[in-house]
């Protein structure tokens, strides 16, 4: 795990801190899922540049979480093959695993789990087959920059407080924050406080130093009743 984080940390350049005074950008969830009614190719478009490696820059704090937040509509069936990507975590190797990664992130490509999932392929190749090292440098770069985009992206969102929780798209998203953003690898209760997830936290770190830590869940609770409909 901390080789991990230092991995990410070296490809990356996570600046933005949790707690530093900042104007914060809720989530407008009733807005995003209009736009993305009303006019898909427009968050499809913002999506593109998002992961473009050199080409993200222009876009405000609005765009970059339209586009976030807004690929969530685009797609249908991301959970089911998520799940089956965790269960190919547990029990399949990391072809397996990345094979199953490859077909969550073809239904939504800024799908944090399949992301890191990637990262975690291509760092293993370069480990264990040096001549393929020099193949995975561009791949690797490629999805921790856009890993990188997105927490950024969810930063942005709020404090971390319950007043003004992160918000999220995914179970994933939360861990994958805390673990890669806030670099806090110790967890010690995870709890539902209405729409909002709560973690108690075993431990602080330069960006993060409160003792808990509240995620927006509106969109992951609809993202699983959508599932059972």
């Amino acid at each position: 795990m901390r080789k991990f984080i230092i991995l990410i940390l070296l490809l990356t350049s996570l600046k933005l801190s949790a707690q530093t005074e900042r104007t914060l950008t809720p989530v407008n969830w009733k807005k995003i899922e209009a736009e993305a009614k009303d006019n898909p190719q427009h968050i499809k478009t913002l999506m593109g540049y998002f992961m473009k490696v050199d080409a993200d820059t222009a876009l405000t704090a609005d765009e970059r979480i339209l586009a976030f937040y807004g690929s969530t509509y685009l797609g249908k069936g991301v959970l089911e093959a998520e799940w089956e990507m965790l269960k190919a975590r547990r029990e399949g190797t990391n072809d397996e695993v990345a094979v199953m990664a490859d077909k969550v992130l073809a239904i939504n490509p800024l799908n944090t789990n399949a992301i890191v999932s990637k990262i975690s392929y291509y760092r293993q190749v370069a480990t264990t087959d040096p001549d393929k090292a020099w193949m995975t440098t561009d791949s690797l770069k490629v999805y921790a920059v856009r890993l990188q985009r997105i927490l950024e992206t969810i930063s942005m969102t709020g404090d971390g407080s319950r007043k003004h929780p992160f918000s999220v798209t995914s179970v994933g998203d939360e861990y994958n924050f805390v673990n890669y953003f806030l670099t806090i690898s110790k967890i010690n209760r995870q709890m539902v406080v209405d729409t909002c997830d709560r973690f108690v936290l075993g431990e602080t770190s330069q960006k993060y130093s409160a003792p808990d830590i509240y995620f927006d869940i509106t969109r992951v609770l609809e993202i699983e009743r959508e599932m059972f409909k």
